[in-house]
C-alpha cells in the first residue's frame, strides 16, 4: 500500500514539474551596417550614446557612439531610426551607415539632384543601396514628366517602408547628410 502511493504521489509530482514551462529567452542583437553585431565582445562594458542630428520626415537621423570601457576604443556611425507599425504591434528600429559609406551616398544624391536639373525626356531610374539595405532612388515619370524620390527602408519581408519624396526634399536630405558627416 505504501508502495502504491508514493508511486501515485511521484507520477503526480512528476506530471505537475513536467507542466512547469521554463521562461522565454530573448536574444536580441542591434546589428551595425558591416553586419557585426554590437553584443558580440562578451565580457566588456560598452556605453553607447546617441545624439539627434536631425529630421526627416519619419526618420530620425543619429550620430551613434559605441565605447568599449576596457580600451576605450570607440565606433562612430549615422544612424537612421524609424518606426513601423502593423496591426498589433509598433516597432522601432535604427539601420547604421559607416562615414565611409555616408560619403558614398551624399555624392550619389547629389549626382541623381543634378540629373534631375537635365531634361531626362525618357523614363529613367537611379539607386543606391547601403550595407544594411536602405535603398535610396529617384524615378523619372515621363507621362507625369517629373521626378520621384524614395527611400525604401527594410522593415520585413511583409512590409516595406517607402518614403516618398520631391525634389525640394531632396535637397533638404542632403543638407542633413552633410551636416551629419561633418558631426560624425
Amino acid at each position: 500500500m505504501k508502495r502504491i502511493i508514493i508511486l501515485i504521489s511521484c507520477a503526480i509530482g512528476t506530471g505537475v514539474t513536467a507542466q512547469i514551462v521554463p521562461p522565454p529567452t530573448i536574444q536580441r542583437s542591434n546589428t551595425t551596417s558591416r553586419g557585426l553585431t554590437v553584443n558580440s565582445r562578451k565580457g566588456t562594458l560598452i556605453e553607447k550614446k546617441i545624439i539627434n542630428l536631425g529630421k526627416f520626415k519619419n526618420l530620425n537621423i543619429q550620430k551613434i557612439v559605441t565605447k568599449d570601457i576596457s580600451d576605450n576604443s570607440s565606433d562612430t556611425f549615422l544612424g537612421i531610426m524609424y518606426e513601423y507599425e502593423t496591426f498589433d504591434e509598433i516597432f522601432k528600429k535604427t539601420l547604421t551607415i559607416d562615414k565611409n559609406e555616408l560619403e558614398k551616398l551624399i555624392q550619389a544624391l547629389q549626382m541623381v539632384e543634378q540629373k534631375e536639373n537635365e531634361n531626362a525626356g525618357q523614363e529613367t531610374r537611379y539607386k543606391f543601396v547601403t550595407m544594411s539595405n536602405i535603398e535610396f532612388g529617384s524615378v523619372y515619370r515621363e507621362k507625369l514628366s517629373s521626378w520621384v524620390n524614395y527611400i525604401k527602408i527594410p522593415s520585413n519581408h511583409f512590409n516595406q517602408n517607402l518614403l516618398e519624396f520631391n525634389k525640394d526634399e531632396l535637397k533638404e536630405l542632403i543638407a542633413i547628410l552633410k551636416k551629419s558627416e561633418q558631426d560624425i
